[in-house]
């Protein structure tokens, strides 16, 4: 069923990049649109090139068979391990998962936004790492900026999460490397790559399965059991095979203690980058994986004494940093493009986009009376409608707030739902499709439906 399954979930990536290129030309992103074609046309030179395939399929397959290598060089038993498929997915509706069939089948589902966050923090960290490597001294001001607080990655993960809350679309801020900082960044998020994978491998071979799933449209299985002997024993598993897979992949080359340093890094940069995507994305995020800081602790607990102090070190920024990016409120520090100006960090879009997300950000982050204030100003072109709404969410209503806005009985009662999971894309996008056909337009669709979303998504979450 695992298999059957697998095949349906698989992406049309190449229709993806596309979508996405088309995007970069409407907001003026000439930079990325270049990039985009680069990336096209070199995949077209793969031999396993196939016009509406899943393109990641070759990469995802060859990662899951060296952790399923791994995982029985460690002795776990290999009909369990040939029982299970891995996907990825485009869709942010869930961020890592495995999923149980009837037949003893598992499946591995993991959305690319998670490995997106995983790149973020896999490019800062190579970033500090090569600065350590080759002994040079940055800049005073960017060595403040960047080693002494977090606001430098705060900025960059707060860039990724607005922009995956307001569109759905993973677009991330680049760092300056140098060609070996680039290779450490890409070992780094593979190894973190790996982990997430793995992690949701063990529970499967570990025995940790829930309710069968079925093929129901829609369906949602909890990530993560509730049980934390089980999801500590997952992230145990997943550490000592992502070891054990670099080790592996280098043929002896790499070293025991770079071996172990790298593939620590990984699993604590993957820890970091599922929480942040839980945390910042989802309104309802239904039984999920532990706190990173939970997780964090668990695999220190299995280090030695210097390798403990080494990733706590490692860890201090990268956490700071996670904490503040997933807040969402006036206490949050919001995105700004000006603030990241003496900071090696760069970006294909243009000025405007940079600065329109600033601005929803800060939006997003403003106290709820005033994001009332905004949906009931009649001095605009806010309706009667709207300010009715947002009086009934602000007063706890959210299900007569979504009525009043114009959202069908049976969407209204699926967003409320709390037995299913809710990303704050799909509800701010249901708000804008109604606000739509009741008139709206221009900028301030956008503005009005990810306010109403916010107010809306703070009571979702209190139920």
């Amino acid at each position: 069923m695992a298999d059957r399954k697998c095949e349906l979930l698989r992406a049309d990536r190449e229709a993806a990049l596309m979508e996405k290129r088309q995007l970069a030309r409407d907001l003026g992103a000439h930079e990325l649109v270049k990039q985009l074609d680069a990336v096209y046309a070199a995949l077209q030179q793969e031999s396993s090139f196939q016009t509406g395939s899943d393109l990641s399929v070759g990469y995802v397959e060859k990662l899951a068979e060296e952790l399923k290598a791994a995982m029985a060089d460690l002795g776990v038993n290999t009909e369990r391990l040939d029982s299970v498929r891995v996907v990825t997915t485009l869709s942010d509706a869930v961020s890592a998962q495995m999923t149980p069939f009837s037949d003893g089948s598992g499946l591995v589902i993991v959305s690319d936004g998670v490995i997106a966050m995983c790149s973020s923090y896999s490019q800062y960290a190579a970033l500090y790492i090569d600065r350590w490597l080759d002994g040079r001294r940055l800049h005073a001001s960017v060595k403040s900026r960047m080693y002494r607080n977090a606001d430098v990655l705060t900025g960059v993960l707060r860039y990724n999460t607005t922009n995956q809350r307001v569109s759905a679309v993973s677009t991330q801020l680049g760092v300056r490397l140098s060609p070996r900082g680039q290779r450490v960044a890409w070992r780094l998020n593979g190894l973190a790559y790996r982990f997430v994978i793995a992690h949701e491998i063990a529970h499967h071979v570990l025995g940790h399965s829930s309710a069968p799933s079925s093929f129901a449209p829609g369906e949602h299985v909890p990530v993560c059991s509730e049980n934390e002997r089980r999801e500590r024993d997952a992230d145990l598993l997943a550490f000592r095979a992502t070891r054990r897979a670099s080790e592996m992949q280098e043929d002896g080359l790499l070293m025991e203690l770079e071996a172990v340093d790298t593939a620590t890094k990984g699993a604590l940069i993957a820890m970091l980058g599922l929480h942040l995507t839980e945390q910042a994305l989802f309104v309802r995020r239904g039984c999920t994986h532990p706190p990173a800081s939970t997780r964090v602790a668990w695999l220190l607990d299995e280090l030695e004494g210097q390798w403990k102090k080494i990733m706590q070190k490692f860890l201090r920024i990268p956490a700071e940093a996670t904490a503040a990016a997933a807040e969402i409120s006036e206490n949050a520090r919001p995105f700004s493009w000006g603030s990241l100006s003496s900071a090696p960090i760069h970006s294909p879009m243009p000025q405007s986009h940079l600065s329109a997300i600033s601005e929803l950000d800060a939006i997003q982050c403003l106290h709820e009376s005033a994001q009332l204030a905004l949906l009931r100003d009649r001095r605009g072109d806010s309706p009667a409608w709207l300010a009715e709404g947002a009086r009934l969410a602000f007063e706890g209503n959210p299900l007569a707030a979504l009525h009043c806005w114009g959202l069908s009985e049976s969407v209204s009662h699926s967003l409320c739902d709390p037995q299913r999971a809710l990303t704050f894309f799909t509800l701010k996008d249901h708000l804008a499709r109604s606000f739509t056909k009741q008139g709206m337009t221009g900028d301030w669709l956008l503005v009005y439906s990810m306010v109403a979303a916010t107010l809306v998504a703070a009571r979702l979450n209190a139920r």
